[in-house]
């Protein structure tokens, strides 16, 4: 068995103080858990955060002088910016969540021609950046230059040629990214004798929009008197996510699906005056990677065959994603 050596008192005491100082010198400052690299990293890995409008972004190389954000496939200081924000010193550090200015930071923006959005859109692409102290300097009077990771061997820190200037992955990186935070509709497959469905993607929620065109001979009015979604290529009962039908009253008794109230378009899961849900729509929306059925009908349908070929009544499928 191998003993513990001992140690003289004061020797031990003196081992004790220095680990504690060792220990104390290498957590730093409480404030500051993220503290800059030392040197010269490479910068790279721009994260953009998902499922919101407002990301947060991070990245990896130690922290900026300035951040942008361009509408398109392209960095640059023009108009396409929708957010730029400034701090010498590289005093921007990450995380850096999308439109709140870090204290010391200033929102330079505008002053390049571009216009800063409240949040980011839906599905659509924007080139997120951020760039060194030392590379702000060389360039930050470069207006409508298109901006470049420069990946020769042999870069320059900053060089220009014509419209692009090219900066050393020592001081800048850039990401192009789409915006998707909702679900995206494809392969809308429309049926039926009635009309043409049609069924897009909204760009604010889960909750499509339905539209539809008359296409069944002598039929003139437009508005319809049902219309439903089931989780399913196909109807079926148990599958039945939102279902609505035009309301009235006869005799003192209710009657539905025999009024042509509903009017397109229709975002589903909307409320519709004068009728009835008989089964709600889900409140969080759509899901993802997932079949649909949707039915319309008007007043005239008999309200039970759903053939391709029933008077009366329409359908579509569509897959999200």
């Amino acid at each position: 068995m191998i003993g513990w050596a001992r140690l003289p008192r004061g020797q031990y005491r003196s081992l004790v103080i220095a680990g504690i100082l060792a220990l104390a010198l290498a957590c730093g400052d409480d404030e500051s858990p993220l503290a800059p690299y030392a040197g010269q990293p490479v910068m790279s890995d721009i994260a953009v955060e998902g499922g919101t409008l407002t990301p947060k972004l991070t990245w990896l190389g130690g922290y900026v002088t300035a951040l942008g954000i361009n509408r398109g496939p392209v960095a640059a200081l023009d108009s396409t910016l929708v957010w730029l924000i400034h701090a010498g010193d590289n005093n921007i550090h990450y995380p850096v969540t999308y439109g709140q200015v870090p204290t010391g930071a200033q929102d330079l923006t505008a002053q390049y021609g571009g216009k800063r959005l409240d949040q980011l859109e839906e599905d659509l692409g924007y080139t997120f950046w951020v760039l060194k102290e030392e590379a702000w300097k060389s360039l930050s009077s470069s207006a409508n230059k298109q901006l470049r990771v420069n990946t020769g061997a042999a870069a320059a820190p900053v060089e220009t040629r014509g419209d692009t200037v090219f900066i050393h992955p020592l001081s800048h990186t850039q990401k192009g990214d789409t915006i998707d935070v909702f679900v995206n509709v494809k392969e809308v497959k429309p049926t039926g004798r009635l009309g043409v469905i049609n069924v897009r993607q909204s760009r604010d929620s889960n909750n499509p929009i339905i539209t539809w065109q008359i296409i069944q001979s002598g039929v003139t009015d437009t508005l319809m008197a049902a219309l439903g979604l089931v989780n399913a290529q196909q109807y079926q009962v148990t599958g039945n996510l939102w279902e609505v039908w035009s309301e009235e009253s006869s005799g003192g008794q209710p009657v539905y699906g025999k009024k042509n109230v509903i009017r397109a378009p229709v975002t589903m899961g909307q409320p519709i005056s004068t009728t009835h849900v008989f089964a709600e729509y889900p409140a969080r929306g759509l899901e993802r990677n997932k079949d649909y059925y949707v039915w319309i009908a008007n007043k005239d349908w008999d309200g039970r065959r759903r053939l391709n070929s029933t008077n009366f009544y329409a359908h579509a499928t569509f897959r999200t994603w």
